[in-house]
């Protein structure tokens, strides 16, 4: 006798990967009038698995720990080294307090960050910190120019030559 396996009877709303393809699966459904969310965890190529069953709001919960872990997470890789370093090569004379503000914006903007090795951002991170750094300083001498009563045109002429100087660290961001 053959056994045929029992019919899907979820009404499917959405899927999406857990954490990313290759890992698992998120499925929310609809089942007997309730909303649903199964996690199916198999990584690829290993005999590992996981499945479990969540409703949104205990779902809701879990995302919100998990953001409130990954954010303490985040700020323990801001080291003394990590801090020495970024001074050192892309915000010369900043304070601890400007590094880690500057740092936090930076994973905020990006979902996070990740050290080349510890206590060293990869390049393109720290050439992003010093360009933000710099775009900060144009629009503060932009408005004080502007404070000052110079002229428009005399303002264009200085804001696009500094506009240029940040367009240049943006390219070597890149």
């Amino acid at each position: 006798m053959v056994k045929l396996p029992e019919p899907d009877t979820r009404e499917i709303i959405t899927r999406a990967p857990f954490v990313e393809e290759g890992v698992g699966e998120m499925v929310a459904h609809i089942l007997h009038g309730d909303a649903h969310i199964d996690v199916e965890i198999k990584p690829f190529e290993t005999e590992m698995y996981a499945q479990f069953d969540l409703l949104p709001k205990e779902a809701r919960r879990l995302a919100a720990d998990l953001v409130r872990i990954a954010d303490v997470a985040q700020q323990a890789m801001w080291t003394p080294k990590l801090l020495a370093n970024v001074r050192e090569r892309y915000l010369p004379g900043a304070t601890d307090a400007q590094i880690i503000e500057q740092l936090q914006r930076l994973a905020d903007r990006d979902d996070g960050l990740e050290l080349l090795e510890p206590g060293l951002l990869f390049p393109q991170d720290g050439y992003a910190l010093t360009a933000e750094a710099h775009r900060e300083l144009v629009d503060r001498i932009a408005a004080a120019l502007s404070a000052a009563g110079v002229t428009l045109g005399e303002l264009e002429t200085v804001v696009g030559d500094l506009r240029k100087v940040h367009r240049t660290d943006v390219e070597n961001a890149s």
